[in-house]
C-alpha cells in the first residue's frame, strides 16, 4: 500500500486541489465564504503542495529536490503577499527570473555531460533536455519547458510524468516490460506530450481528462493466439492538456 501512495502521489495531489476547489464555489454559492478571498490562497497553496511533494518523492535525486525547495520558496513567497505580510509585485520577481535563466545557459553549455545514471546532481538533472535511458523506472517533470526520452531498458517497470505549462516526449519503443504488466503516472496541467509504445504491447487507459484529452492511438489489433502481450497502465489525468498513447 505505501508503494501505492507513492507511486502515484501526483494524482492524488491534484485531485485534491480540484475537490477542494469545488467544494469552495459550492460554499460561495451558499453564501457561506467568499470564493475570491480564498483563491487567493489557490495558487500559493499549488506551489507550496506541489513543492513538498517533490521533496518528499526525490528520493536522492538533486533536481527534483531542488525544484521543490524552489516551489516551497515561491508559494510560501506568494502566501506571505496573500496575508498582506508583505507586499511582492510581478516586476520584483523579474530579475530574478532573468538571472536564473542566464544561469541555466550557462550550466547547459559549460557543465560537464550528464551521465543519465541515477543520483546524478541537481546541476546535471536541469541540464539534460533529452537522453537515453536504461533503468528499469523513470521520474520527469517538465515545468514551463519540455523533455524527450527514449528508454531501452529490458526490464521496464514504470514511471512517473508531470507536465505544468509544458511538453514531453517517451518513447519505449525498444524497451520490455519486466513481467506481465507496468504502469505510468502522467499528470498534464496546461501542458500535454505522447508517449510511444511497441506495437506488442496493450494499453490500459485509466486517464481522465478534464477540458482535455487523455487518448490511447495504439493499433488495437489482437495478436496471434498463444502470443503472451504485455500490458502498460497509464494513469492520471490531462487537466486543460492532452496526453496521447500511440505506436
Amino acid at each position: 500500500m505505501a508503494n501505492d501512495i507513492r507511486r502515484f502521489s501526483w494524482s492524488f495531489t491534484f485531485g485534491a486541489l480540484i475537490v477542494a476547489a469545488g467544494v469552495v464555489l459550492l460554499l460561495d454559492q451558499q453564501g457561506l465564504i467568499n470564493a475570491d478571498r480564498v483563491f487567493n490562497f489557490f495558487w500559493p497553496a499549488v506551489f507550496i503542495l506541489g513543492g513538498s511533494v517533490m521533496l518528499m518523492d526525490c528520493r536522492g535525486r538533486g533536481g527534483r529536490g531542488v525544484t521543490g525547495f524552489v516551489f516551497v520558496t515561491i508559494g510560501v513567497i506568494l502566501l506571505l503577499d496573500s496575508l498582506g505580510i508583505a507586499h511582492i509585485r510581478f516586476d520584483t520577481f523579474w530579475p530574478f527570473i532573468v538571472i536564473g535563466v542566464g544561469l541555466l545557459m550557462i550550466w547547459r553549455a559549460v557543465g560537464p555531460p550528464s551521465s543519465g545514471a541515477p543520483g546524478r546532481s541537481w546541476w546535471e538533472y536541469l541540464r539534460s533536455g533529452g537522453s537515453d535511458s536504461s533503468g528499469a523506472e523513470f521520474n520527469h517533470v517538465a515545468v514551463f519547458s519540455g523533455f524527450k526520452r527514449r528508454t531501452t531498458s529490458k526490464n521496464f517497470t514504470g514511471g512517473k510524468i508531470l507536465a505544468v505549462f509544458g511538453g514531453f516526449q517517451i518513447d519505449l519503443r525498444q524497451a520490455d516490460i519486466e513481467g506481465d504488466s507496468a504502469a505510468i503516472e502522467a499528470i498534464s496541467f496546461m501542458g500535454g506530450g505522447e508517449i510511444r509504445v511497441p506495437y506488442a504491447w496493450s494499453v490500459a487507459m485509466e486517464g481522465i481528462g478534464f477540458m482535455g484529452g487523455y487518448v490511447d492511438e495504439t493499433d488495437q489489433t489482437p495478436p496471434p493466439t498463444g502470443t503472451p502481450r504485455k500490458q502498460l497502465i497509464v494513469k492520471g489525468a490531462a487537466i486543460m492538456g492532452g496526453i496521447v498513447v500511440k505506436n
